[in-house]
């Protein structure tokens, strides 16, 4: 089985720097060309199923894939982003200077914090791999499934695939509209590609 887990593209809130968690926010024009360039190089991914996280921005994305080869969106709950509670809509220079402590928990030691009236990294690992099985127990080895999720929510899914504590968690960056690849068999889970922008135009990526 392979995966190809993308992220969405971009929106007026990314442009602004603001954590968007489980706010509904969606793509721009520049997220909307990126959706549409993903979907052009999804053409050659051989896919059977598209699983999408329920959030707009991310539905955009899994729609313009289905247009590729029209089928079934599954929205699947855990594939949503980390819930930032209190945070969600603010800055990192406003979290800086507001939430200093907060913060410094958050750069140093996020295995061990959770976001304020949100959720923890731990939550958010355990929620998003429960997918991942859940799909691996639904399809055959020969089906090929594309996933649309977000930026922490995939960075947790690959924490998981590789045995990487979560401290390290910041030891990772993933772009947006970003493409990120794994194959699923008898022999276990191998990362194939991580934060791929190939696919994207220039000014797309």
């Amino acid at each position: 089985m392979k995966f190809f887990v993308v992220r969405h593209g971009e929106t007026d809130w990314n442009k602004l720097g603001r954590f968007q968690g489980h706010t509904d926010i969606s793509l721009n024009d520049r997220g909307l060309s990126q959706a549409r360039e993903t979907a052009v190089a999804s053409e050659d991914w051989g896919y059977t199923a598209i699983y999408s996280s329920p959030l707009v921005r991310t539905v955009q994305v899994a729609e313009e894939i289905a247009k590729v080869t029209p089928m079934l969106v599954s929205q699947e709950p855990g594939l949503k982003e980390l819930s930032l509670g209190d945070l969600e809509g603010v800055t990192g220079e406003e979290m800086r200077n507001d939430w200093p402590d907060l913060f410094a928990a958050w750069r140093t030691e996020p295995e061990k914090m959770s976001m304020p009236n949100g959720e923890s990294l731990g939550e958010l690992r355990d929620r998003t791999w429960q997918v991942i099985l859940d799909i691996e127990q639904k399809h055959s080895s020969d089906d090929s499934i594309v996933v649309i999720s977000h930026n922490f929510a995939i960075r947790s899914i690959v924490n998981e695939l590789l045995g990487m504590p979560l401290a390290y968690f910041h030891r990772m960056s993933l772009n947006l509209a970003s493409v990120c690849t794994f194959d699923s068999d008898e022999r276990g889970r191998r990362l194939t590609g991580y934060n791929s922008t190939s696919h994207l135009s220039p000014e797309n990526r």
